[in-house]
């Protein structure tokens, strides 16, 4: 299969599958006469991973590491499951961070709201800006 019927069966860009190419995701398919790269199903499936994986958030460098043992003959379950729970840690770290810049935000709206009803209204946001002074400042 040439890289145009890939793409749109993978649903991915040309240019995607050639950067995963370049960088070490997918071996280099080997050429017809007329240099076009030629496809087979087993490039296909790694393709399919790559994005299934990818959309679960894992990295590019944690991909490689995943293809590496996809490629184990012994398809070890355990240390995929340890980079899953790694990436659900993550996750739910950034949930928290989320959920406090959130807060934040919330708060600060509040703040301004606050303030518009006043007649004279200046912003709380760039008064405290500018009120702080710089950390490395006394």
């Amino acid at each position: 299969m040439q890289i145009g019927i890939v793409a749109k069966k993978i649903g991915l860009s040309v240019d995607a599958i050639r950067f995963y190419e370049r960088n070490g995701l997918l071996p280099r398919p080997p050429r017809t006469q007329g240099n076009f790269r030629r496809y087979g199903e087993n490039d296909l499936e790694t393709l399919a991973f790559v994005r299934r994986v990818q959309g679960l958030g894992f990295k590019l460098s944690e991909i490689r590491g995943l293809l590496n043992l996809r490629g184990n003959r012994l398809l070890p379950c355990a240390p995929v499951r340890r980079r899953l729970l790694e990436k659900l840690a993550n996750v739910e770290q950034k949930l928290i961070d989320l959920r406090k810049l959130e807060h934040e935000l919330r708060l600060a709206l509040r703040s301004c709201n606050k303030e518009l009803r006043k007649r004279d209204a200046h912003c709380p946001i760039l008064r405290a800006a500018n009120n702080r002074k710089p950390e490395n400042a006394k």
